[in-house]
């Protein structure tokens, strides 16, 4: 048996296998879709009521979304104006704080400096009083020894 195939009919054969093939992948491809469609109609009947109640609640959620949109501009351009009208305001108090900070500063070096000159004249004034103390006992002393000489010069008589 002898048969002679052209090149024309080999590939024609060759043609009519991948026919065949891309042919058994398609349907394969188109009984997948379809589990999946089938799933997606399963999941979409057991939450029906649920979609359609999101449904229903997207205009209110849109509109919703606008006037939020709308008082958050509203926010913002107020909040821009206060700011705007602070900021000379808000200077001005740094400026102040900072001038009472070296008043205050210069205030507290004054107390410092009068407490320590009081402190050293009370402290000489205790050590002056200290020293008169011992004098006053010292001719205190004095006198009683000259009125203890004159009492013995007077029994010795």
């Amino acid at each position: 048996m002898d048969a002679t195939i052209t090149i024309n009919e080999l590939f024609s054969f060759v043609i009519y296998l991948l026919g065949i093939g891309l042919l058994f992948y398609l349907i394969m491809l188109i009984r997948n879709i379809n589990g999946v469609v089938v799933k997606a109609r399963r999941i979409i009947d057991v939450h029906e009521k649920d979609i359609d109640a999101a449904l229903k609640e997207v205009p209110d959620i849109v509109s919703n979304t606008g006037d939020i949109l709308e008082n958050v501009n509203h926010i913002t351009n107020d909040t821009r104006e206060l700011v705007e009208k602070t900021s000379p305001d808000i200077t001005d108090i740094i400026g102040n704080v900072n001038s009472i900070s070296k008043k205050t500063d210069s205030i507290g070096d004054r107390i410092l400096e009068s407490i320590e000159l009081i402190t050293e004249s009370v402290f000489d004034a205790a050590y002056a009083i200290e020293d008169n103390i011992r004098s006053i006992s010292d001719y205190a002393y004095l006198v009683l020894e000259v009125i203890d000489v004159i009492k013995n010069t007077l029994k010795r008589k």
